[in-house]
């Protein structure tokens, strides 16, 4: 498969049908939900997390921000100067700065930035840190996403990256909204990297704690096993 593209994206409106879904999901969400989401997310977050922390003095830019699970964990484990928070989902930014509102978070700085991952809203060099998780895979045109993380990010910049993997060949019924249908390999996203001027420094395989968070129903993305995908965590840094 191309890194780049995938021939169903010319067939739909991939992206627009995604963030539809998207919308869908997270409309009945609310800031309890998204703390009971980021508590389950922690055995993936955590390790990637304090590999690159401590993020005091810094600004943190969190793309596919969503409802805030990998953002607010950062900042319970290490807050930044500041964290940015960008996503394609109006409804995804409201949970996001409900949570930033309660207690733990009013006194630290979060913004909210409704934009596309293919063409962030933010001006070059503005992160020290860039984090995403199971965003990547949603991206129609991954090379123009890669190319945008750069540009926003400061050299030196500590960038952190999780998603799914493929490790078999690509199926047309896959779901492209479970960050399936747009899954690539790990060769791929490395040439991906290398590209930009990203470069990776560490590798970590996350497959397991992503399968028991599923099989015990505290992730749902019983896609993810069902389609037999790989887990894996990218500690990078931009040259």
């Amino acid at each position: 498969m191309d890194a780049h593209s995938c021939s169903c994206c010319s067939k739909k409106d991939v992206k627009g049908e995604t963030r539809a879904k998207y919308e869908e999901q997270w409309e009945q969400y609310d800031e309890r939900a998204a703390a009971d989401r980021r508590l389950n997310n922690s055995p993936v977050a955590d390790p990637l997390l304090r590999m690159i922390m401590p993020f005091s003095g810094k600004t943190v830019v969190d793309l596919g921000v969503g409802t805030g699970g990998f953002a607010f964990r950062a900042m319970e484990l290490s807050p930044p100067e500041k964290m940015v928070g960008v996503d394609f989902s109006s409804h995804a930014l409201r949970v996001s700065k409900a949570v930033a509102n309660t207690r733990a978070f009013a006194e630290m700085d979060f913004e909210a930035v409704l934009g596309d991952l293919e063409r962030i809203p933010l001006v070059n060099k503005c992160a020290d840190v860039i984090l995403s998780q199971a965003s990547f895979n949603l991206l129609p045109d991954k090379n123009a996403g890669m190319k945008e993380m750069a540009r926003i990010a400061k050299s030196g910049a500590k960038i952190v990256l999780s998603d799914a993997f493929r490790t078999r060949k690509k199926c047309e019924d896959e779901p492209w909204e479970a960050c399936v249908g747009g899954a690539i390999t790990v060769a791929e996203f490395s040439t991906l990297t290398l590209s930009v001027g990203i470069i990776i420094s560490h590798q970590i395989d996350l497959t397991r704690q992503v399968t028991q968070l599923v099989t015990s129903k505290k992730w749902d993305w019983p896609e993810f096993v069902e389609h037999r995908l790989d887990y894996r965590g990218f500690v990078m840094f931009k040259a």
